[in-house]
């Protein structure tokens, strides 16, 4: 019988309607805090995957300076590179640059023409 009485007086307490609120906003809180962590789980997702494609182009790009470094290396690498970036040559050889003539004339003749001398000649 005893038990009888004090399962019933912490039923009553239980569902006293002072408890109940008590309960509600803990689950308030506890829901807010569950919100809370999921967007921070989402930002980081977002950030993982753009730290990922960095890290992705950055691997990419050491591979080709490691494969740019071993060429180098070589002697016809180095004499590449430096042929390229400076308008050298060897002894005995010569340096041809090729200058596309049509192409430079035909933009200073109509840059000396005045305004109405390049707007007949679009008629004639």
């Amino acid at each position: 019988m005893i038990d009888f009485q004090q399962k019933k007086k912490i039923n009553k307490f239980l569902y006293s309607k002072v408890t109940l609120v008590i309960f509600f906003i803990i689950i308030i809180f506890l829901a807010k805090a569950t919100y809370n962590i999921y967007q921070k789980y989402k930002l980081n997702a977002e950030n993982y995957d753009t730290v990922k494609k960095q890290y992705d182009s950055l691997n990419e790009r050491k591979d080709m300076l490691n494969s740019e470094i071993e060429r180098l290396k070589t002697d016809t690498g180095v004499e590449e590179e430096i042929r390229s970036r400076f308008n050298v040559a060897k002894p005995g050889e010569t340096v041809v640059v090729v200058i596309n003539g049509s192409s430079s004339g035909s933009s200073t003749s109509s840059q000396n023409k005045g305004f109405w001398a390049s707007f007949w000649s679009i008629f004639k």
